[in-house]
Order: structure tokens, then sequence, then C-alpha cells
């Protein structure tokens, strides 16, 4: 149990007791706009384990899977501390948000540029974070930098961060990385004309590249076979949700009577480029209504057939009859 401190006349973010290393961690918290110190008894040994608080002290806290038993102590200590020393007001009934988010990045297959980040967010604000390059942790408030000047002074705790480097980052990087960074998806490639709504303005070509991953990606524009480097414009790449991507290209010049067109991409997922063309002579529409226009005159010729082949079978069995 937590028992209440002599005095209140030296408020402190929070005082941490542990008498054995499988003993309850006791967080004891002073605050000048709280009647009574807030007392929680915080469980290491299991993520699960209830948390004991005051019943008007609301608070929510993500749900993070963590590798080492270290992180999972350091975590309970971290949203204590923090949520305190960083609150302005006292608690009410609406709640407070605190959010620990990890994150680990590389960008080659042997993961040796891994880096480590670990940073602490109150009410959508960044308070503190790690940073494994420096091998330190970073204020971003007040409250984070005085914060950051006493972990910084713990090696313990710095060391069992930096840990997680290989504990969790290459770790489940290794168990998910096939169906996460290198997945390949190959692009898919249409090329459409557009008719700007102006009649002073002529007939767009646009160039479509969607759904591929990774993001690197080469379009260029050939006329004629040659290729189009003046005025050719792109959109920024652009993220589908859903990890792929897509980029739409318009080539500078328009598309011209006689001229071909064709969008070639380039991507790693494919073996050779991909090359869709386009003839502006015969855009889309045109030749829908050719498609139209020609299936109904074979439809009229097979009526006109059937109606004629009709007309012969009834006059072959007619007999004529002489007049007076």
């Amino acid at each position: 149990m937590c028992s209440s401190p002599p005095s209140l006349a030296a408020p402190a973010c929070f005082t941490l007791y542990s008498s054995s290393p499988s003993a309850p961690a006791c967080f004891t918290l002073y605050s000048s706009s709280l009647s009574a110190p807030a007392c929680f008894t915080l469980y290491s040994s299991s993520l699960s384990a209830p948390v004991n608080k005051q019943p008007s002290l609301t608070m929510e806290t993500s749900s993070l899977q963590i590798s080492s038993l270290y992180t999972r102590c350091l975590w309970g200590l971290v949203l204590v501390s923090l949520m305190f020393c960083c609150r302005k007001h006292s608690f009410g009934v609406e709640g407070y948000l605190f959010q620990g988010i990890e994150d680990c990045e590389y960008s080659d297959s042997s993961m040796t540029d891994m880096v480590l980040s670990w940073s602490y967010v109150f009410n959508k604000k960044e308070v503190i974070h790690y940073d494994s390059k420096i091998q330190k942790y970073v204020g971003n408030t007040a409250c984070g930098v005085k914060t950051a000047e006493e972990w910084n002074k713990d090696k313990a705790r710095l060391a069992g961060v930096l840990g997680d480097l290989d504990g969790y980052c290459k770790h489940n990087m290794e168990l998910t990385r096939s169906f996460t960074t290198d997945r390949k998806i190959p692009p898919t490639v249409r090329v459409r004309s557009i008719k700007p709504f102006s009649f002073q303005h002529q007939t767009m070509l646009i160039c479509y590249v969607i759904g591929f991953y990774p993001r690197e990606i080469k379009v260029t524009w050939l006329r004629n076979g040659v290729k189009v480097t003046a005025d050719v414009s792109s959109s920024e790449l652009l993220s589908d949700g859903d990890w792929t991507y897509q980029i739409h290209s318009v080539p500078g010049a328009h598309p011209q009577s006689g001229d071909s067109y064709t969008c070639r991409v380039e991507h790693s997922t494919l073996d050779e480029a991909i090359e869709e063309k386009w003839d502006p002579t015969m855009p889309g529409s045109k030749r829908n209504k050719i498609i139209i226009g020609a299936s109904g005159i074979v439809l009229g010729l097979v009526i006109a057939a059937a109606g004629l082949i009709y007309y012969k079978k009834k006059a072959t069995g007619r007999i004529l009859v002489p007049s007076d």
C-alpha cells in the first residue's frame, strides 16, 4: 500500500518506492490542486495487470507490445510521472490522452542504419522523446526538458532503452518485413484523354500510374518514339492509404493528328518497362462512336435479312387464282 507523506509542503512530480524487483512499484504523486496525493500501484510483471487509481482521475493509454521487462517498467514510470508533471489543470471527468509511440526506421535490408525513437505525447503534444542516434532523451516542453535531464543521468535506463534497438526493432522487423517494407506490387498504367471545359483548350493526355510499392518510380513520355523533355508535369506521389502509391503525368504538348504518344513506366517490380501507347488520331470517344455505329448497321442488316427470308417463305406457299 502507498502511505501518505508526512508533509505536503514541497510538491514533487513523483516519488518511486520499490522494496524488491518482484514487488509492485508504488508511485505517490503530490499536487497543490489535489486535496490528497494520488496513489498508484503498478505491477511490472504484466501489461494487463490492474492499475489502482483514485476514482476522480481519468486516464487513457495506448496499447503497446513491448518486448522487454525493463521497457514495461519504464512505460509505467513514464505514464505516471509525465501525466502529472505536464498537466496544467486538475483532472476532471473529461479525461486526458497519453500516448507512447515507438518508431523503428531503416533504409537498407541489412538494417545497419536502424534508428529507434521513443516519443511520449500528452494531449497530442510531444513532451519528450528518445533518439538512438545520440542515445539520449530530448525534452520538447519545459517539463520534458527537466525530465530528460534526470533520465539522461541514469545509465541503466539509457542502456535498457538502447537494448530495444536489437531486442524489439530488429527482431520484429525480421518477422514482418516480408509482408510490409519488402513486399513488391507492380503498377497499373492507363493513358486517357480529357477535354477541358473551355472550348479554347485542346485535348490533354494523362498517364495514370496506380497501385504500386515501393514508392520509387520513373515515368516518362515518348512522342513518335522520342522522349518528351519539355513541359512535362507530374503530380506529387500520392498515398492510397493501403501502403500503395499512385502518380499522374501530363506531357507538355497537346496531342496532334498523326502523332503517337507512349507513357513509359519503370519500377523495381518490373523486369522491363511498361509502355502504354495512345494514338490521338483515334480518341476513345470517337472509337466508341464508330463501334456503336458499326454495331447498329450490322444489327439492321440482320433484321432486314430475317424479314426478307420470312417474306419469301410466305410467298412460296401461295396459289394464284385468275380473276374473271
